[in-house]
């Protein structure tokens, strides 16, 4: 009896800090999200699912990763309540894409009590999810499965059961994403004490739009859960230069705005979202390490500066890809200080490993002293634009000052200066 009390005890009281507005239904820790960027988008992703964290929605989204990445988030969620998840994605070339993942949350100390007396004991109760998933492409379809293993703490009273969820990704236009995910298609059922609880399944239907090269996204979800109503997200994020971020949303379960922002430096990207809740203001951060070819292609120069005119007369640009199937074509454009096109260099099919500038622009002749940007771009078979840029040097007409000479005439010694020739 006394066990009884305790897990409906901890149910009206623990779980309303991360599931308030399930009215208490089983699992809706489960609903909470994956990362500062997910719920900076009010949670909307089920059809964006591009990173490791969001496919914590949608495990189809798995099968877009280019590269393995490594994401985290940690909150507290009030109560003295603590909320983590981890997740390793690991992409193969013929075998789609593996990951591995877990969510925990863990209560401070509660007072144990029974309907007629204080134990003058305390208790704490723990919950956590550890997911093997899998996802993999087929053409502009994806398709993908979590298999979990769900346990449950309270007080010494625990127990665990194991379930499935099930999604599907389309990409029918490379600015237009659809996805379908189930969870808990397969429904885990846990029993603390005599009482069996099965976690409500949810079904969740997202869209994705994306405009110049994917700086901007905008997202809508809509989600039924078993025992709660129809409900709606919406998302935008904006990416106005290729490091930061800036995010706003709405999760229409919870009620509740969103906003947060996102910094990208090379393999890493770290994420904050600013959530207002009925129980106060949560600040939450993550961080996704992304190994390889983060951006899809990368363009490295074998040297900052060089000279037509000198020694060093040409820069190579090293191209490394991370393009899942077919890359439709590539160019390599480079342009002055002004922004102005001064040389391009295309083909159609895979890129080659390496192309040369020798400083001579279209009509094959020398440009002048400056920084230029050499940009790479390539179209993979779906449409999806891939992007990178890196910066050089030319440097081969500016006056010199040449240091001073002697001249010996006639056993006279006379110092001339080079400049004056």
């Amino acid at each position: 009896m006394n066990r009884l009390i305790l897990t409906l005890a901890v149910l009206a009281v623990a779980l309303p800090a991360i599931a308030m507005e399930d009215g208490g239904v089983p699992g809706g820790y489960l609903r909470y999200g994956a990362s500062a960027r997910s719920l900076s988008l009010g949670n909307a992703v089920t059809g964006l699912a591009d990173d490791a964290a969001t496919s914590y929605w949608n495990p189809a989204g798995y099968a877009q990763l280019r590269t393995m990445e490594l994401a985290a988030m940690g909150a507290n969620l009030g109560l003295d309540t603590q909320y983590g998840f981890v997740a390793l994605g690991l992409p193969t070339e013929s075998w789609g894409t593996f990951a591995l993942s877990g969510t925990y949350t863990t209560s401070g100390d509660f007072e144990r009590t029974t309907v007629y007396e204080d134990l003058d004991e305390t208790f704490s109760e723990t919950e956590g999810v550890f997911s093997l998933g899998w996802a993999k492409a087929f053409g502009r379809l994806s398709l993908g499965m979590t298999f979990k293993t769900v346990r449950q703490d309270i007080g010494g009273a625990a127990g665990s059961g194991t379930g499935l969820d099930l999604g599907a990704y389309y990409r029918p236009h490379r600015a237009l994403a659809l996805g379908v995910a189930v969870q808990n298609a397969m429904q885990p059922k846990i029993t603390l004490v005599e009482d069996e609880e099965t976690l409500n399944r949810s079904l969740r239907a997202g869209l994705a739009v994306s405009f110049f090269h994917n700086r901007l996204h905008m997202t809508a979800d809509a989600v039924r859960t078993e025992w709660m109503d129809t409900s709606y997200r919406a998302g935008l994020e904006v990416w106005p230069a290729r490091m930061i971020a800036m995010r706003g949303g709405y999760d229409g379960e919870k009620e509740q705005w969103s906003a947060g922002a996102g910094l990208r430096l090379d393999n890493w990207q770290f994420d904050y979202a600013y959530v207002n809740t009925d129980l106060g203001s949560q600040n939450i951060v993550s961080a996704t390490l992304r190994f390889g070819v983060p951006y899809g292609v990368k363009l490295e120069r074998d040297r900052a500066l060089f000279s037509p005119s000198g020694a060093d007369r040409s820069v190579t640009f090293g191209i490394r890809t991370a393009v899942r199937g077919e890359v439709e074509r590539w160019q390599v454009v480079i342009r002055d200080g002004r922004g102005q096109e001064v040389r391009r260099l295309e083909g159609a099919g895979n890129p080659p490993e390496d192309v040369t500038w020798d400083g001579e622009d279209t009509d094959g002749r020398l440009v002048g002293d400056g920084t230029y940007t050499a940009s790479v771009l390539i179209v993979d078979e779906l449409g999806q634009i891939w992007d990178y840029e890196s910066d050089v040097e030319v440097l081969g007409f500016r006056e010199r000052t040449r240091d001073p000479i002697r001249l010996e005439i006639g056993g006279t010694g006379t110092a001339t200066s080079g400049s004056d020739q």
